[in-house]
């Protein structure tokens, strides 16, 4: 894997390549820049764009890369409101829908093999703002021009390892992508019994979608999908809670991820009290011991995998 480097000086030449219908807001202007030929998208059908669309469409579309098998998921403000990975894309998107179909109203739906016409059948008299996928099929693009004429449908090419940018004060932030080689071979179990193969599926899959979820992240996925999901808290536990109330029952025996490492062992006494199975973080709390020691006495399984995924 090719790493990409800080310059100690660094010149950027974009060219405008699209207005935005708007800003954040419709008082705000927007525009996409690029620095070469290519926007890494394709808009094949719908009206304008917007900035907040064409964000949402980017992160939508990060997060369903990661995965190798069939996978579909909805983005709202720039969080996952469901995501699911089955065989096929009709179910998957489904599971992803029912996961929180409140939340999914009015959503982007990305996925990460060209839409089938079985899948936009279970997406009849939903409404959706856009659909994201690496290509589309004729028949399955004519069917969706025929239900609307508002809903985008964007096709995109895999995204490249580049140089992140933020606006701070008179200058920029710049960061390389949070992309590392990792392995559950090096996670480390440190209370409970080694996670069976199923489980260590589904903590494969909530560690993939934390990294994608703003901090304080928490995931929790049973069966390969995002059952539950608590984001944007100053504190961890209530994170750790506004997963629960979304999961329900479904958090029993279900799997835990944690962007980052829970600082005090609360956070495990609330998981215990909805019946998560095993729990997947970083480590490296100072309270490490304590924590580890709450997982042992509710005979938790709980996996330290050294590696934080903040996404602030």
């Amino acid at each position: 894997m090719k790493k990409l480097s800080l310059p100690k000086d660094l010149t950027l030449k974009l060219k405008k390549y699209k207005d935005m219908r708007y800003g954040e807001n419709p008082h705000q202007k927007s525009a996409f820049y690029i620095g070469d030929g290519d926007p890494g998208y394709k808009q094949l059908w719908g009206i304008e764009l917007s900035h907040n669309n064409l964000g949402d469409a980017n992160h939508a579309w990060r997060l369903v890369c990661e995965f190798g098998e069939p996978t579909v998921a909805i983005i709202k403000h720039g969080n996952p409101s469901g995501i699911a990975s089955r065989s096929n894309l009709e179910e998957a998107f489904w599971l992803a829908y029912q996961a929180d179909s409140i939340s999914a109203f009015g959503g982007i739906i990305a996925a990460n093999r060209p839409p089938t016409m079985e899948m936009i059948e279970k997406m009849r008299g939903i409404f959706f703002e856009l659909l994201i996928a690496p290509g589309f099929s004729e028949e399955v693009i004519e069917r969706l021009k025929k239900r609307s004429s508002r809903m985008r449908i964007i096709s995109a090419s895999m995204p490249p390892k580049q140089l992140e940018f933020t606006r701070v004060f008179n200058g920029y932030l710049v960061q390389t992508p949070d992309v590392i080689r990792e392995s559950k071979a090096k996670w480390q179990v440190v209370s409970g019994p080694v996670p069976s193969k199923r489980a260590f599926d589904d903590l494969e899959f909530a560690w993939k979608v934390v990294k994608h979820v703003r901090s304080n992240a928490i995931v929790v996925v049973r069966d390969k999908v995002m059952v539950g999901m608590g984001t944007g808290q100053p504190n961890r536990v209530n994170a750790v809670k506004l997963a629960f109330n979304q999961a329900k029952a479904k958090a029993r025996g279900a799997v835990l991820a944690s962007d980052a490492f829970f600082p005090f062992a609360d956070n495990v006494e609330v998981a215990a009290g909805a019946g998560i199975s095993v729990i997947i973080q970083p480590g490296g709390s100072i309270h490490d011991k304590e924590i580890i020691e709450a997982a042992k006495k509710h005979n938790m399984t709980m996996i330290f995998t050294g590696v934080r995924h903040f996404k602030h």
